[in-house]
């Protein structure tokens, strides 16, 4: 096996460890290969690369994704955290002799409810406050990490990694339905990938199985207008779907708590230092709301 040499650590492997560290942000080598400008081979032939380095494979197979050998999780940490330092210094300087006007995106996921009913309202003041950034929303739920963004909201903070998280807000569900509606009128839930915790909560009051499931609210409240079912929404979407009513069965009314988070070696970045204040804004104007 060949061996590494330690007199030059980083210059030597460091495109081998960049490789690694995006297979592991996106779970993916084609999404990976894609993200870095490259093609898949090349990807593969770099964790190769790395693997010969350390004399073990960089990842493991796990539910169709590439998962990060345990054994490496330290050393793509302190490499992440190092290339974001390396990133933001850089970033500071190009833009003093660059164009300082250009606007810099700024990736941001979370649930589709939160990006379309919160978010994407308050984009205004994030422009006014700071007209350089510019957001890229993406859904995402219940996944671990960061993946390939800057800035991730999100029901449960992470379970290890280098993150800056912040219980910023709630997030309250309750039971809707169209004025005309009745009890065994028919109803709709999410897919169980989403929502598996509370459909016998909900089969229990409705006393049927749903006649419908979703993978979005958006679609849901579609579908309430459209065929006259009720179902679980979050309160911000329920607020902008006209002819829903509330329903008063407090057992599935929900609140769960909202985090925001990011990689510590991020957080001198100004721009992602304003988007998260935004974003806190954002919510806590939902919150106080309701």
């Amino acid at each position: 096996m060949k061996q590494f040499n330690l007199s030059q650590p980083i210059p030597a492997i460091f495109d081998e460890l960049r490789t690694v560290l995006a297979v592991h942000r996106s779970g993916s080598m084609a999404e990976a290969a894609r993200v870095l400008g490259v093609t898949p081979s090349t990807v593969s032939r770099q964790v190769s690369r790395l693997r010969e380095v350390l004399g073990f494979y960089p990842f493991v197979k796990s539910d169709g994704n590439w998962r990060l050998n345990p054994s490496l999780m330290n050393l793509i940490e302190a490499f992440e955290n190092a290339e974001g330092m390396l990133a933001n210094e850089l970033r500071r300087l190009t833009q003093n002799q660059a164009n300082p006007d250009a606007k810099r995106e700024v990736k941001i996921a979370g649930p589709t409810s939160i990006i379309a009913h919160v978010l994407i309202p308050q984009c205004p003041d994030l422009a006014e406050k700071r007209p350089q950034v510019l957001p890229a929303f993406e859904r995402r739920v219940n996944a671990e990490g960061l993946g390939l963004n800057d800035i991730v909201i999100a029901f449960h903070p992470p379970s290890a990694g280098r993150f800056k998280v912040r219980r910023c807000a709630t997030f309250d569900y309750a039971l809707y339905a169209p004025e005309s509606w009745e009890m065994g009128g028919g109803w709709i839930t999410l897919i169980d990938k989403f929502a598996a915790a509370h459909i016998k909560e909900a089969q229990r009051i409705f006393g049927c199985a749903p006649s419908l499931k979703t993978d979005s609210f958006d679609q849901a409240v579609r579908a309430m207008q459209i065929l006259g079912l009720a179902g679980p929404l979050p309160r911000a979407v329920a607020r902008n779907a006209p002819g829903l009513k509330e329903l008063d069965v407090e057992d599935l009314a929900v609140t769960v708590d909202l985090f925001v988070i990011h990689h510590e070696s991020r957080s001198d970045d100004p721009e992602i230092r304003a988007t998260v204040d935004w974003i806190i804004r954002s919510l806590k104007k939902i919150e106080e709301a309701e």
